[in-house]
């Protein structure tokens, strides 16, 4: 082999070790960085969801507290009324002016509304959407619980319960009629509490505008047999009904990814128990997060690097290609 081709061959393995060398750190540093960077996100995203949550469970136990201040005197109103009216003679009740019972007993149809309910049907009512509603669709615990009242003869005080047509706070009271036939249902209003879950969902749906990758945060209530959201939304008829049932069902978080088009979302169910001493029910915050582009960042560093790499290997051939040149210049 002459000096000629024994230079070019020791220039060709020189060449491919820097540039394996250059390959491998660079190959070394993106993983160190990508490593980082998902571990940064990971848990920046798990600050943000218990960051939400805390907030969330703050505002609950403002409403609560707000709520506690005024809900005996909801249930002394109901329970007089009730009384009031399963002491009269009234007609028919399936036929009987609900509205008028209502201003004979002092109470304001804005605020409050009668229903008549036999055989777990609702037959009459001052609130027209709930007419014929059957309570069977709501579980058979709903069906036994209602049948032990209307059994009891007594008066029953339920806790605060959201209206899923609504999505008002309501409280609720029953008392059997007279004769035992029907179960008479008073539920009612309050402004306050109105005003409360105005301030919650605004929060809800800022929360939601605040952060470019939620898609949606939102508070489901319900039971083991049906939930319903605080806020109506398109994405809500997409989110699995496992993850929400199983939220209910089990009192425990879930968490899942499912697909809507193109958009590729996770759902968290965040399952919160609300104070054994208060009367509203338990529920679950949602967190809908689009993960369409969440390889973004990591591509951008793949690319970033690979751009280094090769911009590092030209300088260092140009660098050699130089030296080499001053060499010959010199032999």
């Amino acid at each position: 082999m002459d000096k000629s081709s024994k230079r070019k061959s020791i220039y060709r393995r020189l060449f491919i070790k820097v540039t394996a060398i250059v390959l491998l750190m660079n190959v070394i540093l993106a993983i160190i960085t990508i490593q980082d960077t998902i571990n940064v996100q990971k848990e920046n995203e798990k600050e943000l969801r218990e960051k939400i949550r805390n907030e969330i469970i703050g505002l609950s136990e403002f409403q609560v507290s707000a709520l506690k201040t005024f809900e005996k005197s909801f249930y002394d109103i109901q329970k007089e009324a009730l009384e009031k009216l399963t002491s009269k003679n009234t007609a028919d009740l399936r036929s009987a002016n609900l509205n008028k019972q209502l201003k004979s007993l002092g109470l304001d149809s804005a605020f409050h509304d009668l229903y008549i309910i036999q055989d777990n049907i609702v037959v009459n009512t001052t609130y027209t959407p709930d007419w014929g509603l059957d309570f069977s669709a709501f579980g058979e615990d709903k069906i036994n619980h209602l049948n032990r009242i209307l059994k009891s003869r007594a008066f029953f005080a339920e806790r605060f319960q959201f209206e899923s047509s609504t999505k008002r706070l309501k409280s609720y009271s029953y008392k059997a009629s007279a004769d035992g036939s029907f179960l008479i249902e008073i539920g009612s209003y309050s402004e306050v509490a109105n005003k409360i879950m105005e301030m919650f969902i605004n929060r809800l749906k800022q929360i939601t505008a605040e952060n470019e990758n939620i898609v949606s945060v939102n508070y489901w209530f319900g039971n083991d047999d049906y939930q319903f959201s605080l806020i109506d939304e398109p994405i809500n008829r997409y989110v699995p009904d496992s993850l929400r049932n199983n939220a209910f069902i089990k009192k425990a978080d879930q968490q899942g990814e499912f697909m809507v088009g193109e958009q590729k979302l996770n759902a968290e169910f965040m399952y919160i128990e609300q104070d054994p001493s208060t009367r509203l029910p338990d529920f679950a915050l949602s967190i809908i997060t689009d993960l369409t582009n969440k390889n973004d960042p990591i591509l951008k560093i793949i690319k970033r690097q690979a751009l280094f790499a090769v911009s590092f290997l030209l300088l260092l051939i140009g660098a050699i290609f130089i030296a080499i040149r001053s060499l010959k210049k010199h032999q």
